[in-house]
């Protein structure tokens, strides 16, 4: 026995049993993702509507698929990839009960790799960026 812990049937944290959606960023211009079906799995600066180039890119939103509150993912590229997560409904303070783990450099060495363990069938999209709030 070390430090009083016994060996028998040691207590495990429970993983999450959805698959996760993984996001990061690739080169200077997209925002990849796999695992989650939506509107893309690439979203590119230079070719998508509501994506910019720099600093504040991109809001994402992670939408369950019984209508329910999601998430938004709020892009940033500073010569690295990064992403803040928020809740989706406005209205509420309340995050989804969602497994959300961060790693750095794992799928691309300049970028955090977001992974969000979401409902089955959840979609992502882009939305516009929420600028300012009033």
């Amino acid at each position: 026995m070390l430090f009083g812990k016994s060996k028998a049937d040691p207590k495990k944290t429970q993983d999450p049993t959805e698959s996760p959606a993984v996001f990061w960023g690739a080169s200077d211009r997209m925002i990849c993702c796999k695992g989650i079906g939506g509107e893309s799995d690439e979203f590119n600066v230079t070719s998508h509507p509501k994506l910019h180039d720099g600093g504040y890119v991109a809001t994402l939103e992670i939408s369950p698929p019984d209508e329910g509150d999601g998430v938004l993912i709020h892009c940033f590229y500073s010569g690295h990839w990064s992403f803040a997560v928020s809740p989706s409904c406005e209205d509420s303070e309340d995050m989804p009960n969602w497994s959300v783990l961060r790693e750095w450099g794992t799928v691309n060495s300049h970028s955090e790799t977001l992974k969000i363990f979401c409902p089955k069938n959840s979609r992502v999209k882009a939305i516009d960026r929420i600028l300012s709030n009033g």
